[in-house]
């Protein structure tokens, strides 16, 4: 009997036999239609439906009395039935996850194993950031992929970002002109945004948007010609915020994102505002008549204040269209916070300081806004940001937790909500490293304040059964080519070379198998994720063989770092 999934359940005890079907009939009391549309949204082929309990060979009961735990849900299967019992929705819709990951199906029937399981997240809030925006390019494809990998990962939020510097990749009709990602102006259209919401909705999943609209904000700022006078291509970066059709503009940005996105959080970015320090593109609001007039009528001395009043503005909007603001920590000191900025704001923390401006400061935490009254959600860029080789690894993400990277004291862990994985820019080696930091990370959330992940074989195993779907065969694991289970971060290093592998044939079997995979007819986003593993097979063997006549010291083989 094996209960082993990604996130790993708090608890789970085998029993003999095995529950054999060929249709999930289930009965539910007390709600529990998440678990339905999860399920067949994980496994179309599975026929699922809803029939009397005389009729049920699964049992579904919904209600908050189960447990004290938000999430929770209890999984009892049995030869000739299954129970389930949840807190809520969300703990049915992670049933879902857990079955989808542990249902085995030949040409005959489906089957489970036999025993319990017992399981509640850590985090409130687990998610991933994907930036497909004017400076980089995510096909719907992949979007997909990365979406059923986070339901399975029972993350709970995607954070997509599509509007930066160079433009917007969604064709908002308030400013159409604004341009998308390349040469070729690439765009999503409103119906293919709202499928995929339709379809994370499906998955348990809510699709937050994040819109930069204070600062990184360049090709805004020229479709709504709201810079600052004397601002050019070089050195523009910031809106001007002593000018009212500034925040007119905004607010026909933000309405229409609004009303093509249900969730009920809108990120509106708005960190590096002040970058003077160390490049041209900074906010020049010192040198802008309409922002020093502002700041005379106001009494302000500062950037700060100019910038913390255009928060209050920029927050304003969203709460009146009925949405939370979520926005970056590094511009904003604890205890320094005005109380005009109302605490609904949720702050995403990144940064322990900030050195960037010349109004420098230091010593940020996530207690610190938790001191403050924040809603805090915790992204610590060396730890969770995976764009280049110097931030996430498996050693750092294996010892982060969103409660210990910074570490926040027993009071105010009830603030810190949870945690955000942040793959930015538009970086070849996301193919390959996106999928497995996904179900690495959202580990991390979801037993936060339990032991790290052995990283062994049997995880490299479990992985690869879960990012290819059960496609390779059920011993196989393909990060033994890798070196470890998460691929370098780099465009230019496909595996870990401090491992010297000494089995070609592993790896032999791991490129033949991956090559099979590529010339079938799966679905084509397990497809693009097998062409990228077979690289780095091929690359390693290629490696292999180029280093088969060292007679010197070799380290032990190992199949993973950590």
């Amino acid at each position: 009997m094996n209960f082993s999934v990604c996130p790993r359940v708090k608890s789970a005890k085998s029993a003999d036999g095995t529950f054999r079907f060929t249709a999930l009939r289930v009965f539910t009391v007390g709600g529990g239609d998440r678990f339905v549309r999860a399920l067949r949204a994980f496994l179309p082929t599975l026929p699922v439906e809803t029939v009397s309990r005389d009729d049920a060979n699964v049992i579904l009961s919904v209600a908050s009395v189960f447990s004290s735990q938000n999430e929770y849900c209890a999984i009892r299967i049995r030869e000739n039935r299954m129970e389930i019992r949840c807190r809520d929705n969300d703990g049915a819709r992670n049933a879902a996850a857990i079955l989808a990951q542990l249902l085995h199906s030949d040409a005959a029937e489906w089957s489970l194993p036999c025993g319990d399981v017992e399981d509640w997240p850590d985090a409130s809030y687990r998610a991933m950031m994907l930036e497909s925006s004017g400076r980089s390019w995510i096909s719907l494809d992949r979007l997909y992929l990365y979406l059923r990998e986070m339901a399975l990962a029972r993350m709970n939020v995607l954070q997509f970002h599509f509007m930066e510097n160079p433009g917007c990749t969604i064709a908002l009709d308030c400013y159409p002109e604004m341009h998308g990602y390349g040469e070729d102006n690439l765009k999503y259209t409103k119906d293919e945004i709202r499928a995929f919401i339709a379809k994370a909705d499906e998955y348990g999943i809510s699709v937050t948007p994040f819109v930069e609209v204070v600062s990184h904000s360049v090709a805004f700022n020229k479709v709504a010609d709201i810079a600052c006078p004397g601002d050019t291509d070089e050195n523009m970066f910031a809106v001007c915020v002593g000018q009212e059709k500034t925040f007119d503009a905004i607010e026909r940005v933000l309405r229409e994102v609004a009303e093509l996105f249900p969730d009920p959080v809108i990120h509106i970015g708005a960190d590096e505002y002040d970058m003077s320090a160390v490049t041209p593109r900074t906010v020049h609001w010192d040198l802008c008549p309409h922002c020093r007039a502002l700041a005379e009528r106001m009494g302000y001395t500062t950037l700060r204040e100019l910038f913390l009043y255009a928060i209050e503005r920029v927050n304003g909007i969203v709460n009146k269209l009925g949405k939370v603001a979520m926005m970056w920590n590094a511009d904003l000191e604890p205890g320094k916070i005005p109380d005009s900025l109302e605490r609904n704001v949720i702050v995403h923390f990144y940064r322990c300081d900030n050195p960037l401006g010349r109004e420098k400061i230091y010593e940020l935490s996530p207690g610190g806004y938790a001191e403050d009254g924040f809603a805090v959600l915790n992204s610590y860029f060396p730890e969770t940001y995976m764009d280049v080789e110097h931030y996430m690894n498996t050693e750092r993400l294996n010892s982060w937790s969103f409660l210990s990277q910074p570490r926040v004291s027993e009071k105010h862990r009830a603030s810190v909500i949870g945690g955000a994985c942040c793959a930015w820019d538009d970086f070849r080696h996301f193919e390959r490293t996106i999928p497995p930091a996904i179900l690495l990370f959202a580990d991390r959330l979801w037993n936060a304040l339990g032991d790290p992940v052995p990283y062994d074989d049997a995880y490299g195993r479990l992985m690869t059964r879960i990012l290819f779907e059960g496609m390779l065969p059920d011993d196989l694991n393909v990060f033994t080519a890798v070196g470890g289970v998460l691929p370098p971060l780099s465009d230019k290093k496909l595996f870990h070379k401090r491992i010297v592998m000494e089995d070609c044939g592993t790896l032999t079997r791991i490129r033949d198998a991956l090559k099979a995979l590529t010339e079938s007819d799966c679905d084509a986003s397990i497809r693009s994720l097998a062409v990228a593993y077979l690289e780095i097979a091929e690359a390693a063997i290629a490696y292999h063989a180029e280093n088969a006549a060292y007679t010197g010291p070799r380290k032990t083989t190992v199949a993973f770092d950590g």
